[in-house]
């Protein structure tokens, strides 16, 4: 092996492993919420990363801790995360797009919750620690298992 295919094979490796290491963090923060501590869920994200939902987007780790505080408060159930269909894209520098879908289950308070949704996310793998970057929520539904969902909400 020429000494350009081997150094072509370890930046293969290393692609590779900053990739594994960004699936892993897109499953340590599912099995982060299904126990919430707003600074534990804060500290997977970088210090100045930015969290997109379809209500609002946020900035920097203040503002990140603070929304899962309100959302923590908001559904105290105890849920389970479940994260499907990853697709994984280096982005160079050290970056990896992780595109999945999530499932979560959930109890507490007399009912039972369901729901799911997906991720878009930049992770940052290139410091001590992977880290989001960038982190877009959609929860397409999540409701009640006594109601069900709504007659139009769409099933992807």
């Amino acid at each position: 092996m020429s000494d350009g295919e081997l150094a072509e094979l370890r930046d293969h490796v290393r692609r590779l492993q900053a990739i594994e290491n960004a699936r892993d963090h897109v499953h340590a923060y599912a099995r982060t919420l299904d126990d919430p501590d707003p600074e534990t869920v804060t500290a997977l994200f970088a210090s100045d990363a930015v969290l997109t939902t379809l209500s609002r987007t946020v900035r920097g780790a203040e503002e990140i801790r603070n929304f899962f505080e309100s959302a923590f408060a908001a559904d105290p159930s105890v849920k389970r995360h479940f994260i499907a269909n990853v697709r994984t894209v280096w982005l160079g520098d050290s970056r990896v797009r992780v595109q999945s879908q999530f499932f979560f289950t959930g109890s507490g308070a007399g009912r039972s919750v369901l729901g799911w949704g997906s991720y878009d996310d930049v992770v940052d793998t290139g410091g001590d620690r992977p880290c989001f970057a960038e982190k877009g929520v959609v929860v397409e539904v999540s409701t009640d298992l006594a109601s069900g969902w709504p007659e139009g909400v769409p099933v992807r």
